[in-house]
């Protein structure tokens, strides 16, 4: 089933002529229809029609109360509880949609049947990565690939301009390098509640860190949201004592960065989970130019840092305690990295103090004053 909301050029019922004549209720129509949408994407053909009936009743229920224009409240009233409904149940579809995705590592050809029984964005972004990194076989691959990227693209998404124009400037991903397919399935999972998991990042290590990290510099950075590693280097009781230095002069920061925040924010989690989870990644050089420029800032702050002289802003007590501190913590995960992920004691050493350029560097920055 597909609806849309009334045209309200042409009106053809009083129903959408009384909805067509507030603001309120328009958008309240706009956002059911989407809802609907993405509710039927979410969910495997066999559990549609339920979802289908509960819309055709709702719409017969629609036509009588907003039949007169003296009614708008019970009728915006009516579609408020129709949008809650089906926000639940595609918030329901789409943890099942995760659970498929989190069986793809066992299975691969599995979860691509499974998803194949879906046709909204979430399903097909899978897809596509599954068929374009070689996961999945699949025949005519470039041209099943191109169909899906094009279906997600001019039928799937929400209607955000600034998304649209991110994604077009991806090219044409069946042709596009790793990095730029992890990019593509970033930005359609952005729009859902559904999080990255955490064998896209220990399976492609940099290529997935740098797609996930922070891109737009704003709000739009909290999603999707990142999978937790089974354990955070950084909450070592020894990052613990830097941080407890560092952050009586971070915290101010964080709220008069305004929106600029989210990004330093998203940055220091995926800086969190490539440390406790891939370490070795910290010793790769940067893939992308926004990586490469990255690098460069952090060394920037990095060197900062040893030279601090700003004490209005960090209080020198503060300062001298945490570099105290450092060398104990940048040990105490060189150990971590030797034991549990069996790196040789130069690599532990050397990536435990990249660790702390990333710990150091995602929360300087916000200090910093900018270039």
């Amino acid at each position: 089933m597909a609806q849309t909301p009334p045209d309200c050029a042409k009106p053809s019922s009083r129903a959408d002529r009384t909805i067509c004549a507030s603001a309120d209720l328009k958008v309240a129509a706009e956002d059911v229809a989407t809802l609907l949408r993405d509710t039927l994407g979410n969910t495997p053909v066999e559990g549609r029609d339920a979802i289908e009936r509960a819309q055709k009743a709702f719409l017969a229920e629609r036509d009588g109360a907003c039949a007169d224009a003296s009614a708008i409240p019970a009728c915006r009233a009516l579609y408020e509880k129709r949008a809650a409904d089906l926000a639940a149940q595609n918030s329901s579809a789409q943890k099942k949609l995760s659970a498929i995705v989190a069986g793809i590592p066992k299975d691969a050809k599995a979860a691509a049947a499974a998803l194949q029984r879906h046709n909204g964005a979430p399903a097909k972004a899978w897809l596509v990565y599954l068929y374009q990194s070689g996961a999945v076989a699949v025949p005519d691959k470039d041209a099943t690939v191109r169909r899906l990227v094009d279906e997600i693209l001019n039928q799937d998404l929400p209607k955000d301009p600034y998304l649209h124009e991110e994604m077009a400037n991806l090219g044409d991903v069946p042709g596009a390098p790793l990095g730029t397919l992890l990019l593509f399935l970033r930005h359609v999972l952005s729009t859902t509640e559904m999080d990255a998991p955490c064998f896209l990042f220990t399976k492609h290590g940099q290529p997935a860190f740098e797609a996930f990290g922070a891109f737009w510099g704003n709000a739009r950075d909290e999603t999707p949201g990142l999978c937790t590693p089974p354990s955070s280097v950084f909450d070592l009781p020894e990052w613990k004592t830097v941080s407890a230095h560092m952050d009586p002069a971070i915290e101010p920061a964080l709220v008069e960065r305004g929106s600029i925040r989210h990004g330093y924010e998203r940055q220091f989690e995926v800086d969190d989970l490539q440390a406790s989870m891939v370490p070795s990644t910290l010793l790769e050089s940067p893939m992308s130019a926004e990586a490469r420029k990255m690098a460069e800032q952090r060394g920037k702050a990095v060197t900062a840092f040893r030279s601090w002289d700003d004490f209005e802003v960090w209080p020198e007590k503060e300062y001298r305690a945490a570099l105290h501190a450092l060398p104990s913590a940048i040990t105490a995960t060189s150990k971590i990295y030797r034991e549990k992920f069996k790196l040789n004691p130069q690599a532990a050493d050397q990536a435990a103090k990249a660790a702390a350029g990333r710990f150091i560097a995602g929360r300087l920055g916000l200090i910093m004053p900018d270039d």
